[in-house]
């Protein structure tokens, strides 16, 4: 197995810093070793994208392969708030629209986003957000906010254990930082905030309270390119070195393709500057890019090659070669659906949906049994 061309080196631990290298293996034997222990250590994943992310159908199918096999970590990093057009598989947000206003990168403008892209506001004193299990669950959690904070402020949690309880937001000094830890909570969760000027909210990290087991936070958001990073607030790779990543997932792609100011030389600098500043930043975890999904643009055009975006071969082909250069994994999406044009089989199949652009949930979940045994294999994993 030529394992020295399957990853990339990004750092899990909050003290790893640039001068360490890629390791000859590329860390696979690192992440596997982790996650054969998983029982007792915790191994998390965090993976970024667009819609096929926000819907946390894919991701959420491969964090549940994941944590069947090595453990349930907890939920990873969400929103703060409900962002409309995002799901998380595991847990529902509900807030009044009225005690917050949201700001999305995918098509606002602010100096402020946070990691993930997501920036909540709280409009009135202990603005409150509540987080409901989708399915029962009695597991007991660790929660911490990425915040960020002008002056000193507080966070109320209540639960059906726990009626209340309060944690310091301490000044950030513009920076973003996650709060201390609120133990052995548990599901549905009401979380409320004092609200002098200010105060945001990134996301609510949820982590299971054995700190042992596989996390996989999905940072998704509609219609996002790779470039999205770039509006986020300077710095944000220290909060993403917060989550302690084992393995990062980037999964863009599609909106490039169909974007008609596509530029490909421009995609192709943001691409090498993306993976080495993670590089640089991260060196003791493993990277993944995850090429975009079969889609149809021109749907009454003759020929398969005619119908695909014609941005779409080139992307893949520079995921792919970029991933080589710097030792990065690249999972050919397309190609495990049957290369181009397969996208209109796999509707007829159930597979995807009518607009030949996203997958059902049914294929959304094919789709991540393959990237699960895919990623097995690399890692040596039965």
């Amino acid at each position: 197995m030529r394992r020295v061309f399957s990853l990339i080196v990004l750092g899990c631990l909050l003290g790893s810093g640039p001068t360490q290298a890629l390791s000859r293996d590329g860390n696979l034997g690192l992440l596997a070793g982790k996650l054969r222990v998983a029982a007792r250590v915790p191994v998390n994943i965090v993976q970024f994208g667009d819609s096929h992310t926000a819907a946390d159908l894919f991701s959420g199918e491969l964090r549940r392969l994941f944590q069947k096999d090595y453990g349930d970590g907890g939920i990873g990093l969400v929103s703060a708030i409900p962002v409309p057009g995002t799901r998380y598989e595991q847990v529902v947000l509900k807030a009044a629209e009225s005690q917050w206003k949201l700001v999305s990168a995918r098509n606002q403008q602010s100096e402020q986003f946070p990691l993930g892209g997501y920036l909540a506001l709280p409009q009135v004193d202990k603005a409150t957000v509540r987080l409901e299990a989708r399915q029962p669950d009695e597991q007991r959690y660790r929660v911490s906010a990425l915040y960020q904070a002008q002056q000193h402020s507080g966070l109320h949690a209540r639960d059906e254990q726990n009626p209340d309880r309060r944690v310091m937001l301490a000044a950030t000094a513009g920076e973003w930082r996650f709060s201390p830890l609120l133990n052995n909570a548990r599901l549905p969760l009401e979380l409320s905030v004092e609200a002098p000027t200010g105060l945001a909210l990134g996301g609510w990290f949820v982590q299971g309270q054995k700190n042992a087991g596989v996390t996989l936070s999905a940072l998704g958001i509609n219609g996002a390119q790779l470039a999205v990073m770039n509006k986020w607030q300077a710095g944000w790779q220290e909060s993403l070195k917060g989550l302690r990543p084992d393995m990062l997932l980037l999964a863009y792609g599609t909106n490039e393709a169909f974007d008609p100011r596509f530029d490909q030389a421009q995609y192709r600098e943001q691409l090498v500057q993306t993976l080495g500043e993670l590089r640089r930043q991260l060196p003791r975890a493993v990277i993944v890019l995850v090429g975009p999904p079969d889609s149809i643009r021109q749907r009454g055009a003759h020929g398969c090659a005619a119908r695909v975006p014609q941005a779409l071969a080139g992307i893949v082909a520079g995921q792919r070669e970029e991933a080589k250069k710097v030792g990065a994994l690249f999972w050919d999406w397309q190609g495990f659906m049957g290369g181009q044009c397969s996208i209109e089989h796999w509707q007829e199949q159930g597979l995807a949906r009518g607009d030949l652009i996203h997958l059902t949930a049914e294929g959304y979940r094919k789709s991540a049994a393959g990237l699960y045994g895919f990623l097995r294999g690399q890692m040596g994993l039965k």
